[in-house]
């Protein structure tokens, strides 16, 4: 079970919906809790509050460098008026992409945009780039694919916003997650926004 692939495909919100109906199970406890933070069990009712704090934003195109699959979803409810923008990984395999553009959610123009292309009139006035991971002791952690996509994409001048689908209290590091730079970031959701 490598929860981090499956991360890496359908984005850290809808893995993380899913780990939270069978978050009791010993056995998840055990083999997900090891590489990455085990969702809280309310994550599917902060989707619809993360995707409504994006939207009043007002922007026309949001790209996200993880597929957030159950963010896109909920988007989709509050205007069809927005392009959405997914960021993937130039080495994600074939049958993975083929598997998420088969899944892209309707009710909403969503591309993919293959790493490490830019994305066409995309600007700070119309656009903001979002950033999914977990935050530990307020650090911002992500998965190598999306810490390398932050640097490539880093000439991006307008909003960068970072999303914890999990904020832990202590520095927990957990094998093969990666430290953003605060500086690369220009805004965090926070659970009490």
């Amino acid at each position: 079970m490598d929860m981090q692939k499956t991360a890496r495909e359908i984005g850290l919100f809808e893995t993380g919906i899913n780990l939270s109906k069978v978050c009791n199970s010993a056995d998840v406890i055990q083999k997900v809790g090891a590489s990455m933070p085990l969702p809280d069990e309310d994550i599917a009712n902060r989707v619809p509050q993360i995707a409504a704090w994006l939207h009043g934003f007002g922007k026309s195109k949001y790209m996200f460098l993880t597929p957030e699959i159950a963010l896109i979803e909920e988007m989709t409810k509050l205007s069809n008026q927005e392009e959405v923008i997914i960021a993937i990984p130039c080495d994600l395999e074939g049958e993975a992409k083929e598997r998420l553009r088969n899944n892209l959610p309707r009710g909403i123009e969503v591309t993919i945009l293959e790493e490490p292309y830019f994305p066409q009139s995309f600007f700070p006035g119309n656009g903001l780039m979002v950033v999914c991971g977990y935050s530990a002791g307020g650090r911002p952690m992500v998965l190598p694919d999306t810490y390398r996509m932050v640097e490539h994409y880093s000439g991006f001048l307008g909003k960068k916003m970072f999303i914890s689908y999990k904020e832990l209290e202590t520095a927990a590091r957990y094998d093969g997650w990666l430290e953003v730079s605060q500086q690369r970031l220009s805004t965090k959701w926070r659970r009490e926004s």
